[in-house]
């Protein structure tokens, strides 16, 4: 019996952790749910060289601009780990405003 409890708790928790499709409405109005998106998002579109504005466009305001040390926007994804640090989407912009490169960190 303690079997059975157990391999259901791990197949609750494996399945809240997986993936979905990048969803641009869902991103938007639903922010608890961008981490599930991640990688569909990287994988089905070429964010690297995009501008500010496309990002925008593609992604709503995100949560902070930062302009120090270099221009980022950051995108809250969530709770991470047991819930104690925040999940958060870094993207980094050039000074032409192209992104440079972006980046999933837990603060």
């Amino acid at each position: 019996m303690k079997k059975i409890i157990l391999s259901c708790l791990v197949l609750l928790i494996l399945s809240s952790c997986s993936s979905r499709q990048f969803d641009q409405e869902a991103w938007i109005k639903e922010p608890e749910k961008r981490s599930g998106m991640v990688s569909s998002l990287t994988g089905k579109y070429e964010l690297k060289g995009m501008t500010e504005t496309e990002i925008i466009d593609l992604l709503g305001e995100p949560e902070q601009k930062l302009d120090e040390p270099s221009r980022q926007y950051v995108y809250y994804l969530g709770r991470a780990g047991l819930g104690m640090d925040d999940s958060l989407l870094r993207l980094s912009f050039d000074a032409n405003g192209e992104l440079e490169s972006h980046r999933v960190t837990h603060d």
